[in-house]
């Protein structure tokens, strides 16, 4: 890019001096601000029975400083968290699903003679007290699972490689309720699917599988790709789609658009990926847009980078970060490079590393380069929004032993414009399905956008509780805003959210959290 580009126009980022000790695998945005991440044995085999401890980053919101990383307690873990499946239930606390039983053995590349296979266990983390608790057993073990909020409070959870033999062929998925304490069988959702499925809530109430084999290798079904389908929750069953037209997105991901008033149209975007074997990567991009008669996915304008490995993150201003990744050959556990640490934790970038982040204007289609970060981010990273609208990145494990441990923050654009942001004085903690309630904010003139932005659960490029609900607005008076909650609980299901208000140079406010909650 141009030396003329100033950091309004690519905004900034910034190595922060508290790191991680342990490799940050999984990492989720709790309703007090905090940042838990943890990954049990962190793609260690010598860690299966003592894995590392859980930490949290607690952020300075006030800038005074970087904040700070410590590590928690692990008390009441009883196996390995490393790829569970993970999800918030209505209360704020922490759903997580399966991890890791055994680690795979494996006889000439590229197939395992035995696979990696799952646990049954569940656990739930409270925001509070830091605290785990140990949950009734799924009926299955599950490796890499993929958990999914549903409209009326509970957890659907689909996938992963199995406990025992058949390690891959598991049709079956469950859901927890938190009222039962239990988990029961998705009646009428059987379907093979890939590790960590890409799926997401629609606001009609469907669940929609969003792609092909989105992570590893899953023989023989690589062969002929997963077919994409909506689940209906009323009718119980599938329906199938059209396939993407291109059907190789190893380590791609997904991202439900932002959901605006007064139509809350439901769009998709498939990104990048790479072939089964990840010798190479893809910078192509598709959409679907379920307001269509006939949906299915049509390419749209590609990124500039192709990208193995690809993180992204919804911001305030409606349009979508995508950052990390790769081209070149090999994926996981790339034992054809070097990994060079300059100091331990510090990983020198490979020479295939992508360091340049896009932006999706989604008003526009459009992509657009952004400042470029210092830290590769590949095999293990994760990215999500902070309340203040900055972006965290953590992570990266391009071979096993290999760490990345550093934290690199991103102020976008919208903080690099050097104009005050809009501030919420005061705003309810709770708020109900139709409830017309108040902001009270100087700035009420010039907003143009409220939103919740539902905080990230994030891991392997998965990130199914990202999600952005703009509200109808108007103002009060100079001082306050009415803003209208919808009715529709497929659109907004039940839980914290960050309450994010936006003026007219799109910049957002310090988000407070709000629960919303059919009381």
């Amino acid at each position: 890019m141009s030396s003329t580009c100033s950091k309004e126009d690519l905004g900034e980022w910034e190595i922060i001096q508290p790191h991680f000790k342990h490799l940050p695998v999984h990492v989720a945005l709790l309703h007090n601000g905090k940042v838990l991440a943890f990954g049990g044995s962190g793609n260690d085999p010598s860690k299966l029975r003592r894995w590392d401890k859980p930490e949290i980053f607690e952020p300075d919101y006030s800038g005074q400083s970087d904040g700070q990383v410590y590590e928690i307690s692990d008390d009441g873990i009883e196996g390995d968290v490393f790829c569970v499946g993970h999800a918030f239930l209505p209360d704020g606390k922490l759903l997580l699903a399966g991890g890791t039983f055994q680690y795979d053995g494996i006889f000439g590349r590229p197939f395992p003679l035995i696979p990696f296979s799952g646990l049954e266990h569940a656990y739930v983390f409270d925001p509070e007290d830091l605290s785990w608790t140990r949950l009734k057993n799924m009926r299955y073990g599950r490796w890499y699972p993929t958990c999914v909020m549903l409209p009326d409070g509970r957890i659907a959870t689909f996938g992963g490689l199995t406990k025992w033999p058949p390690w891959v062929f598991l049709p079956f998925h469950e859901v927890y309720s938190d009222k039962d304490k239990g988990w029961q069988r998705l009646r009428g959702g059987d379907k093979f699917f890939p590790l960590y499925p890409r799926i997401h809530l629609l606001p009609n109430g469907e669940l929609f599988y969003a792609g092909s084999y989105n992570t590893h290798l899953t023989f023989p079904f690589s062969l002929w790709g997963f077919r994409i389908a909506t689940f209906n929750m009323a009718e119980r069953r599938w329906k199938p789609l059209p396939h993407p037209r291109e059907l190789h997105r190893q380590e791609g991901t997904t991202v439900l658009l932002p959901l605006l008033p007064p139509d809350y149209k439901a769009r998709v975007l498939l990104i990048g990926g790479g072939d089964t074997l990840a010798n190479h990567a893809t910078n192509t991009v598709e959409m679907i847009d379920f307001s269509e008669p006939d949906p299915q996915y049509r390419t749209i304008g590609p990124m500039k980078h192709e990208r193995y490995y690809v993180y992204p993150v919804l911001l305030p201003d409606q349009n979508v970060l995508v950052l990390g990744g790769k081209v070149g050959q090999h994926g996981h556990n790339d034992d054809t490079h070097d990994c060079v640490e300059e100091e331990p934790g510090e990983i020198k970038p490979d020479k295939d590393a992508i360091l340049e982040p896009e932006i999706f204007i989604t008003n526009e289609g459009k992509w657009k380069p952004l400042a470029e970060m210092k830290i590769a981010r590949l095999y293990h990273s994760n990215a999500l929004l902070l309340p203040d609208g900055r972006v965290m990145a953590a992570g990266s494990n391009p071979m096993r032993k290999c760490n990345e441990l550093r934290i690199e923050i991103f102020k976008p654009p919208y903080l690099c414009k050097g104009k005050e942001r809009p501030v919420v004085s005061r705003s309810p903690k709770i708020i109900d399905y139709g409830q017309t309630f108040e902001i009270e904010t100087e700035n009420a003139d010039e907003i143009k956008a409220v939103g919740l932005i539902r905080p990230s659960s994030t891991t392997h490029c998965l990130n199914t509780e990202q999600r952005y609900v703009g509200l109808d607005f108007s103002c009060k008076s100079t001082n306050g805003l009415l803003v209208n909650v919808p009715t529709n609980r497929n659109l907004l299901p039940p839980g914290y959210y960050m309450l994010f208000i936006v003026n007219y140079d799109d910049i957002p406010c310090v988000a407070p959290f709000v629960r919303v909650i059919g009381l």
